[in-house]
């Protein structure tokens, strides 16, 4: 009887943790902006925005095949959609449950609290777990209205809605579990972890889908099923048969999902869903809850906003001299609120008289000039990073540069150091550009910065720290540039430091997180410098990218974004 009303407490507690918290996801204005980009993406899956297509080979060319938008189809892919979204965006989105409660100082009086570690993180993966609710609902409802108005055949609600039940959901739980463990492990808490997740999770949904290959679904072995993290076999296995009976030549692999320009299409309205994605999606929400129990292990209740500083003074407090030497300091305070003051010799002798105080006069305001507050911004970014982060910067300057003296200009090779040294030197420094528009508001000094006598300086000296640490850690690709005569790359490498810091400045000011920015900035960067898109490609990375203006084109882009980030500090100001 004491064992089950022991777990209905847990369970309330539970509750209640994950109640508090998703209400204050809820006042934020991030989630409304959220919930109207995934009602248009709902929108994007009826009309053929976003298409699920076959590649199929035929007569040698190869052709393209989506389903006819009935209910049945319209909802996988309104579950495929959820899943990707949620797997790829929804780390950002739910990342930070705990550090909301440090910030606010919640955490402090729930350390001190009888809920135990894994009742508090188990609240906190329900509340992630229910925000993920809320965006597959809306992706839902807006999928039910879309297909009303452009789907094919009646509006089944079951056919709509239970794809995004079995394959987004699971993904949300898997999710809410791994940007809870992050935020448990120091290292992983930050950008650092933010990077690893968007570099490595494609790796890892990879490694999943490669075993398929060219196999049809009847020929797929259990334990490549197993691996489905999104249901992407299921979907496969589901609609390749209807694909098959209208096109025999088909010869297996996965669909594509995206803007694909598919025009011819086959008829899939349902069917009998295999029994093995039941237990398999069952056990993609296991994961997930395994991972927050695994999460209470590195989980530090009194864990502090700087970890290394804290323990350095716990350090130190527990050294007996000094821990004596603080006692009799916090005496001699006491002592001097109550009205005496302690001399040399133990004896309390009485307070000087107030008319006899005085501060030093401020002579002028205008002592301290701009150059002193770049110098301090600067030297705000530029310390406590970790030291694999100092060593990697020395690299990036110094192996160009080192290369550069050994070969010499006429010999050394420049494409290398384009398209791989300078990509790297242009993802580096995230951790420093992170922080910039959003350092005032983590440490609590947004007001004062308003109200001193430099806001607006302030903002500019904190974008233009930004930019010295990219030339700095970029200036062994500036110095092969300008070696080897390649004048037209050295665009590029404007653009390449003004964007980050630019888009840094206007991301954080605006949205008050490192979220914006990072999520965008890594999607900018994967996408062009390190995978070649030219459109996007604004460090120059190929000299078409440069005929075509790109790198110019961000370098104004860099300048409205700065201009946005300033207004929003006028706005501030009133």
């Amino acid at each position: 009887m004491e064992r089950t009303i022991d777990r209905r407490t847990r369970l309330r507690q539970a509750y209640h943790v994950a109640r508090a918290d998703f209400l204050q996801r809820a006042r934020s204005r991030q989630l409304a902006v959220v919930l109207a980009v995934i009602a248009s993406i709902g929108y994007l899956v009826n009309t053929g925005g976003v298409k699920l297509a076959y590649q199929v080979r035929s007569d040698g060319t190869l052709q393209a095949f989506h389903g006819e938008p009935t209910a049945a189809y319209i909802g996988l892919k309104a579950g495929i959609t959820g899943a990707i979204v949620l797997l790829f965006g929804g780390f950002y989105l739910m990342k930070n449950a705990l550090q909301r409660d440090r910030n606010h100082g919640v955490a402090q009086l729930v350390a001190r609290t009888p809920i135990s570690d894994r009742t508090y993180l188990f609240g906190k993966w329900l509340s992630n777990l229910t925000f993920g609710g809320v965006l597959i609902l809306t992706l839902g409802v807006s999928s039910i209205a879309n297909h009303a108005v452009h789907g094919v055949g009646p509006t089944t609600l079951t056919a709509l809605l239970i794809p995004l039940l079995a394959f987004a959901f699971p993904v949300a739980a898997l999710v809410s579990g791994l940007a809870l463990f992050s935020e448990t492990v120091d290292p992983l808490s930050g950008t650092f972890g933010n990077l690893c997740y968007f570099l490595f999770m494609p790796v890892v949904l990879g490694s999943t889908l490669t075993p398929v290959g060219d196999m049809l679904p009847g020929q797929l072995p259990l334990w490549v099923k197993s691996l489905d993290l999104m249901g992407y076999i299921a979907i496969y296995t589901l609609t390749a048969s209807s694909l098959l009976a209208q096109q025999p030549v088909y010869a297996g692999g996965l669909p594509s999902v995206g803007t694909l320009e598919a025009t011819r299409a086959f008829y899939w309205n349902g069917g009998a869903w295999p029994l093995w994605v039941y237990p398999q999606r069952l056990a993609v929400v296991l994961c997930g809850l395994c991972i927050v129990l695994v999460s209470t292990v590195p989980f530090d209740r009194l864990h502090e906003t700087d970890p290394a500083e804290d323990s350095g003074w716990l350090l130190w407090a527990s050294v007996p001299s000094v821990r004596s030497g603080l006692s009799s300091l916090l005496s001699a305070l006491l002592s001097r609120l109550g009205g005496k003051q302690t001399n040399c010799d133990g004896e309390q002798s009485e307070r000087p008289a107030i008319e006899s105080l005085s501060l030093t006069p401020v002579a002028t305001r205008d002592a301290g000039g701009f150059h002193r507050l770049l110098v301090a911004e600067l030297r705000l970014a530029l310390r406590g990073r970790p030291w694999w982060w100092y060593g990697g910067a020395i690299l990036l300057v110094g192996v160009p540069v080192v290369t550069l003296v050994t070969t010499g200009a006429a010999n050394i090779s420049v494409e290398p150091v384009r398209t791989f040294v300078f990509p790297i030197a242009a993802i580096w420094p995230l951790i420093v550009w992170s922080d910039i528009g959003v350092r005032p508001v983590q440490h609590r000094v947004l007001p004062l910065v308003l109200s001193s006598r430099y806001p607006l300086k302030q903002l500019i000296a904190e974008w233009l720290s930004g930019i010295i640490v990219a030339i700095g850690v970029g200036s062994g690709v500036f110095a092969v540039y300008i070696a080897t005569g390649h004048t037209g790359a050295l665009l590029g490498f404007v653009s390449g430091v003004l964007l980050a810091p630019s888009l840094a400045t206007a991301a954080g000011s605006w949205s008050r997180s490192t979220t914006l920015f990072e999520l965008s900035y890594l999607t900018l960067w994967y996408v062009g410098p390190l995978n070649g898109a030219q459109p996007v490609d604004f460090i120059g990375a190929t000299d078409a990218s440069v005929e075509m203006g790109i790198p110019l084109a961000f370098v104004g882009l860099s300048a409205v974004l700065v201009g946005t980030a300033l207004l929003r500090r006028t706005l501030e100001l009133g």
